[in-house]
């Protein structure tokens, strides 16, 4: 090396006794670290000793050897927070698809229960409907069984009181037909004698005017004198109050004055209500029937 150059050494030269290797230039103690000691060699005639880390490279590679082993720290805490953050991820992952395949399962459970309830809410909902109609329909029912039931307690209140009336007006022994009073005899008698004790009563024998008059009569089961005889002329038969027969009911092959048979009776045993008169002997006792219009 030419005069003038420092050489960086280790601090001691190989030939320097080991007191030495203790002492600076300076009397400080330094060890046995690098300085920069004068050293002739190779003709040098001195070198000088100084501390690398005081240094610039010195302190840059110091820095650089932190930050390398700051840096490869970081790049380890990072491993080991994405393998703990990863394990837990998936851990916590797992469980979220656990708990998602469950919230899935309930869902398909709730729709199903959501199905069958939709359903029974419309089954119910028609039988409401159904009973709905029906009880519309027993209303429309009651509502009309109760306007008739009105009708008939009217019309039976009416009867009531006509019934109390007649029961009121109508004499012991006597039936209502129609706008007439009839009498029924439990004697006989002529025919004279049973005029007479209907004109008593204030009546007359009675008068046959209608089909359903002489079917009432034929239903009271007598036989009985009827206010019709031909005792003036033979053959003109009149009622009791002058008027001429124009309508008779009488049985089979009658009249047929058979001995003087000039007054005339109801005979009940015949099939027909309506061919039930016989002419008989006006002396001959039978019942009778009286008849009082009312």
């Amino acid at each position: 090396m030419s005069e003038g150059v420092y050489e960086i050494t280790d601090g001691f030269r190989d030939d320097e006794p080991d007191a030495m290797k203790n002492t600076d230039i300076d009397g400080q103690l330094y060890g046995n670290v690098g300085a920069f000691k004068p050293s002739p060699r190779n003709g040098v005639v001195s070198s000088v000793h100084v501390q690398w880390w005081k240094r610039p490279s010195g302190v840059a590679a110091v820095c650089l050897g932190l930050l390398c082993v700051l840096l490869l720290a970081g790049i380890i805490g990072l491993s080991v927070y994405y393998v703990v953050i990863g394990h837990h991820n998936s851990t916590e992952r797992g469980q979220l698809q656990t708990s998602y395949n469950a919230l899935t399962e309930e869902r398909g459970q709730l729709q199903t229960s959501y199905n069958a309830l939709t359903e029974e809410r419309d089954q119910l909902q028609s039988s409401y409907n159904s009973l709905t109609k029906e009880r519309d329909q027993l209303q429309s029912s009651c509502n009309t069984l109760t306007k008739e039931r009105v009708q008939l307690q009217t019309e039976r209140d009416f009867l009531n009181g006509r019934f109390t009336n007649l029961k009121q007006t109508c004499p012991e022994g006597w039936q209502k037909f129609e706008s007439s009073w009839y009498f029924l005899s439990i004697e006989t008698k002529t025919w004279k004698e049973s005029r007479e004790d209907c004109l008593e009563r204030g009546a007359d024998l009675v008068i046959i005017n209608s089909r359903e008059e002489q079917t009432f009569l034929f239903n009271l089961q007598m036989r009985a004198w009827i206010g019709l005889d031909d005792s003036v002329t033979e053959g003109t038969w009149k009622w009791v109050d002058g008027t001429p027969l124009t309508t008779g009911y009488w049985r089979a092959g009658q009249p047929d004055d058979s001995g003087q048979e000039d007054c005339a009776e109801i005979y009940y045993g015949q099939d027909d209500p309506v061919q039930t008169w016989n002419d008989d002997k006006c002396g001959t006792n039978h019942n009778w029937i009286c008849e009082k219009v009312v």
